[in-house]
């Protein structure tokens, strides 16, 4: 890869990890409810799940062909039904959410924030498709594995970065007075959106 190239691989993943979506509604949502820390460990967790499917795709040992091959498929319904439950706890919890309730929340221990973010990253078909499609076009098929790593960092630094900026923004005393005040309707919306996101993937995934 020539400079060029390389220079394009970083657009296109920045691109990739700014663009809304389903990670970002979590980790935003995890930041806001768990403090700076948890969302910081979420896109950590995120990050991570980026790095693996990028050094499988430059490896050429990626499950992600396109949305015929059946591993895909069933990536796609895993991460329809994670978003689907985590939209339903929240719509679910929504009504009885307070500002006082948000803050006597805070576990001690946050292993949770990295394996939600983990969960939400390798199980998100906007990142499987984004991989399958995009990214690979940059794989050549004798390239060194120094050059893998190196491309798979790439995006898995650019996408903990991004997330990173996304949980710190919404733990602003602004965002975070906004949000936690009408912590319910945060929930309701966030909820809504991930419970459409996630049946619009299982319509495409049976009906396309």
């Amino acid at each position: 890869m020539n400079l060029h190239d390389w220079g394009a691989l970083i657009a296109i993943c920045t691109v990739g990890a700014i663009s809304p979506g389903p990670s970002l509604l979590v980790i935003i949502s995890i930041s806001t409810k768990f403090g700076r820390k948890a969302g910081v460990l979420s896109a950590v967790g995120h990050g991570t799940a980026v790095f693996i499917y990028a050094i499988a795709t430059a490896l050429g040992i990626s499950l992600l062909s396109g949305a015929a091959n059946y591993t895909f498929f069933f990536v796609k319904l895993a991460g329809a039904s994670l978003l689907f439950w985590i939209g339903l706890s929240m719509f679910m919890s929504a009504h009885k959410t307070t500002r006082e309730t948000e803050k006597s929340k805070v576990p001690e221990k946050l292993g949770f924030a990295f394996r939600d973010g983990f969960l939400i990253g390798i199980l998100n078909p906007k990142i499987a498709a984004f991989f399958a499609s995009l990214f690979s076009q940059f794989v050549a098929p004798t390239q060194a594995f120094t050059v893998s790593f190196l491309m798979a960092s790439i995006a898995g630094l650019i996408d903990i970065t991004a997330y990173c900026l996304a949980a710190l923004i919404s733990n602003t005393l602004l965002v975070k007075h906004i949000f936690l005040n009408y912590a319910h309707i945060r929930d309701y919306i966030f909820g809504s959106l991930l419970i459409l996101l996630a049946l619009s993937v299982i319509y495409d995934s049976f009906y396309l």
